[in-house]
């Protein structure tokens, strides 16, 4: 090969790489192609936080754990997982929610046998928790170059989701995965991205737009209202003028909010924009045949890593906060996210501030979430002790699952494929600190991260089981009428 011809297939791959990628989704007409959730006396949900193949392979092996649990049903003894009616997901976290919900055995199909996990079950989760190991960096990457993309991060988020619809996705799409929906076979599911034209949080899913209407503004105002001498008239006005400005950032952008019919949409693109963490991958760009307007829709941590808002505003609006409610929720959050302290150690003992982003390059992102966090958790348990705007403690709880919170023994205590990675006086801190450090990439580097995200994932269930197991037989009451419009 001259010259010439190098130079000419080098021009066509920078050419071919430059040209944007345009994911066009036909206009929506008429009411919803979806519809909502019937209205429960018991919600459960499960929120996955971002983390790339980190949080894919603790999610795997999290729900695992979770399915071998066994509560008192209405009917009878079940797994936790049969009781769980919707998915919340942020990036690596969304990888896993889409392969459960695409693998996963048809309602009919019971969760346990007699000796834990029916074979059905185990056939998924040792299936589940070997793909996430995949090395799905490696194999977009020459997708990239076989497809002529390189030198585009739009285009990557493409490769991604072909690698993983060649791999056990299938090309599901939107419409598919509602008709497991309304058969039971899977619960509903809310894939979490930002969108980059407005900031605010934009939500893939078969729910419709009013499953996410929650007033908490105008909640919050009716209270402070109804609070005689606690507010002033003047300060009233004050606190109305600041929260409307706000008050769109509490709400998720939706498909149908402008305009767009994702039937047709794969879960592997959604899941691909879910995890779009530029200048590397994303964000992807969505047009409504006939709009002017191009929406650029990128990684759902860059608003909430946990996907908790999402699920939590659903909640919110089917529990009231009014003495006497009756409606009880759960959301089990399975967090894998890199803790922010893990990257102080590196910075502690370095004259050079810069070379951390290497392994953590999201961290100028983490500084800004850990202050928002701080914000959000004082807001919340201010306004749950107060009452008046959210429900009270024992009608909306949260149970997080956090990778870092698992309680090792030991040597004797770590898995197989990690005894020659440690030395044998190795100390429980120790191993947590190296469980903390697993880098956030599409690819498990190590059979001992993989093995450690495992062990530790069975861990920090059974550290919550009792509860878990606790709120789900005691918020058990006969469900409420289904909605009339026939919804799963």
């Amino acid at each position: 090969m001259n010259v010439l011809t190098l130079l000419g297939f080098g021009l066509a791959l920078l050419t071919t790489g430059c040209l944007a990628q345009i994911e066009t989704l036909p206009p929506s007409s008429g009411p919803p192609p979806f519809a909502a959730s019937p209205d429960q006396d018991r919600l459960v949900g499960i929120a996955v936080s971002g983390g790339g193949s980190r949080a894919a392979v603790f999610a795997a092996s999290a729900l695992e754990a979770l399915a071998e649990i066994s509560v008192q049903g209405r009917s009878g003894p079940q797994s936790v997982l049969e009781t769980v009616g919707y998915i919340s997901s942020v990036s690596g976290g969304s990888l896993a929610t889409a392969y459960y919900v695409v693998k996963k055995p048809p309602k009919s199909e019971a969760v346990l046998g007699e000796r834990g996990l029916s074979p059905a079950y185990r056939r998924l989760f040792d299936s589940f928790k070997r793909d996430m190991q995949m090395n799905f960096q490696l194999r977009a990457a020459i997708r990239q170059v076989l497809q002529f993309r390189a030198f585009n991060p739009t285009k990557f988020a493409y490769s991604f989701a072909d690698v993983w619809d060649s791999n056990f996705l299938d090309g599901l799409t939107f419409a598919q995965l509602y008709e497991r929906e309304l058969r039971g076979d899977s619960p509903r599911v809310i894939f979490n991205g930002t969108s980059y034209n407005t900031g605010r949080r934009f939500v893939l899913t078969t729910l419709p737009a009013s499953e996410f209407d929650y007033d908490f503004v105008g909640r919050l105002l009716a209270d402070l209202k109804s609070r005689p001498g606690r507010v002033t008239e003047e300060g009233l006005a004050i606190i109305a003028r600041s929260l409307e400005g706000a008050k769109e950032q509490f709400l998720p952008s939706t498909f149908q909010e402008i305009g767009g019919d994702p039937s047709s949409l794969r879960l592997s693109l959604a899941v691909a924009t879910s995890a779009s963490f530029p200048p590397v991958v994303g964000p992807v760009t969505y047009h409504v045949t006939g709009a002017d307007t191009y929406h650029h829709i990128g990684d759902g941590g860059l608003f909430d890593n946990l996907g908790t808002e999402s699920l939590t505003t659903v909640f919110l609006k089917k529990i009231s906060p009014d003495p006497g409610e009756t409606r009880k929720g759960l959301i089990i959050v399975i967090d894998a996210s890199f803790p922010f302290d893990a990257g102080r150690y590196e910075l502690d003992g370095s004259t050079k501030g810069f070379e951390v982003f290497k392994d953590d390059p999201s961290r100028i992102v983490g500084i800004m979430e850990e202050r928002a966090n701080s914000y959000q958790a004082m807001l919340w348990h201010s306004l749950r002790v107060r009452g008046g705007v959210l429900p009270e403690f024992g009608n909306l709880r949260l149970v997080v699952l956090k990778h870092t919170d698992a309680d090792w023994e030991g040597y004797d205590d770590l898995p197989d494929a990690c005894r020659s990675e440690f030395p044998r006086a190795v100390t429980p801190e120790q191993i947590k600190q190296a469980v903390s450090l697993i880098p956030t990439l599409f690819k498990i580097k190590h059979d001992c991260h993989g093995a450690l995200l495992i062990k530790a994932a069975h861990k920090v269930v059974q550290k919550h089981r009792h509860r878990i197991v606790n709120f789900i037989e005691t918020a058990q009451k006969p469900e409420l009428s289904p909605s009339p419009r026939g919804t799963p």
